[in-house]
């Protein structure tokens, strides 16, 4: 009899742990509660949410075919979408994902890819930039007159397809 409720038990628990995929590598990286936001308001102010750890949701567009480490989330009803770094959930993931909702947290990053430009600020002797963070670059690159060129993903830390 109890082998019998033990069995009943264990088959309800499968089956209602099918209900939706859901994946964590059980923490978050930066140490901050995230962030609800869209990807459209990510992408209008990025600098707003660099470092961030954010929730947002969308629809699978691309997954990467060569390593499978990245995918792009397109933002419902738009044709704005992010870059999504996959890192520990590379290759869970795959062409057959794309067309799918899911619901990713992780940690927003902001590179400024012009960073050449600011050849006349300060550097170190190995010629990197002196900037401590994204918004100080750009900061100086406005004071020039120069426009930065952001690069925006995600990198991700927790998933739920739906």
């Amino acid at each position: 009899m109890i082998t019998k409720v033990t069995g009943i038990l264990a088959i309800l628990f499968l089956i209602s742990s099918c209900g939706s995929q859901t994946a964590s590598d059980g923490n978050n990286s930066s140490g901050q509660e995230s962030v609800d936001a869209n990807i459209s308001e990510v992408l209008t102010d990025p600098l707003e949410y660099d470092g961030k750890t954010i929730k947002i949701e969308g629809i699978i567009s691309h997954v990467c075919r060569h390593g499978g480490d990245k995918m792009r989330v397109l933002q419902e009803g738009s044709d704005l979408s992010i870059q999504v770094m996959l890192g520990d959930f590379t290759g869970r993931f795959d062409a057959g994902s794309e067309g799918n909702r899911v619901v990713l947290t992780g940690q927003l990053v902001t590179e400024v890819t012009n960073l050449d430009q600011l050849a006349a600020h300060s550097h170190d002797e190995n010629g990197n930039h002196d900037c401590e963070t994204t918004r100080e670059a750009v900061e100086v690159m406005k004071a020039m007159g120069l426009d930065a060129n952001i690069r925006t993903y995600v990198t991700l830390n927790h998933y739920e397809s739906q």
